[in-house]
């Protein structure tokens, strides 16, 4: 798996979290709409990605990896990223109470998917994933995928990210693995949108330089800074 931890060695103010639309005329199934697929692949898919048994959710994975290298995927597989992507967190399976399907590495693995699948729901699935993850691992995948996306209308994709910026910046002992990503996000965001508008991405950036992450990652923010100077001229 292609994780950003190894860049590093060891290596979200404002009521932000209303989410965006749906993609326009994009249908709002979900994984058990799949069960009157005709697809047997897909139904394949589907019986794996919503079983217990992590080891058949990365056989989906596996397979879908294969779809995305391909260039070939379908509403469906779409569908099977997503509700990988929300395991165990926004959907749950309980067994006397305890959760039985929380696999943080599923989620880190369909949501670095997502982001190579790109489009404006994978955008928005990877904001709620930003939004609700409660595990660290996951939010800096989504956060480097939604750099590697590159859309930001109304700054939507970049206020998320420096609120997450700002909350990590505000902790005792921050994750330097998260801020990385995100400061490589904010950087690819401004170089494919012509520069942010947000004046508080440089303010957050700034704060990151400061802040007591390892070196690693507060000289990449002086360098986000001064590259995105550049990107607005």
């Amino acid at each position: 798996m292609k994780m950003r931890y190894v860049l590093l060695g060891l290596v979200l103010m404002a009521p932000l979290w209303v989410m965006a639309e749906e993609q326009e005329g994009a249908p709002g199934r979900t994984i058990e709409d799949l069960f009157l697929s005709q697809d047997i692949e897909l139904q394949i898919l589907r019986s794996q990605a919503l079983g217990t048994d992590p080891e058949m959710k990365r056989l989906a994975l596996r397979s879908i990896r294969a779809m995305v290298e391909q260039g070939v995927t379908s509403d469906g597989v779409f569908v099977v990223l997503e509700a990988l992507a929300s395991e165990g967190v926004s959907r749950q399976v309980r067994s006397q109470g305890a959760i039985v399907n929380n696999f943080p590495l599923i989620r880190r693995e369909a949501t670095e998917l997502l982001g190579q699948v790109g489009g404006e729901r994978a955008k928005n699935t990877l904001l709620r994933v930003l939004r609700d993850d409660p595990e660290v691992v996951v939010l800096a995948e989504a956060a480097y995928a939604l750099g590697s996306i590159g859309l930001n209308q109304n700054n939507e994709v970049s206020d998320y990210l420096v609120h997450t910026l700002l909350r990590e910046n505000a902790r005792s002992t921050p994750d330097n693995n998260l801020a990385y990503s995100i400061v490589i996000s904010l950087e690819r965001l401004s170089e494919a949108n012509g520069g942010l508008a947000n004046p508080e991405v440089i303010n957050a950036l700034i704060e990151t330089a400061s802040s007591p992450y390892i070196r690693t990652v507060r000289m990449r923010a002086v360098d986000a800074i001064v590259n995105m100077r550049d990107h607005g001229r």
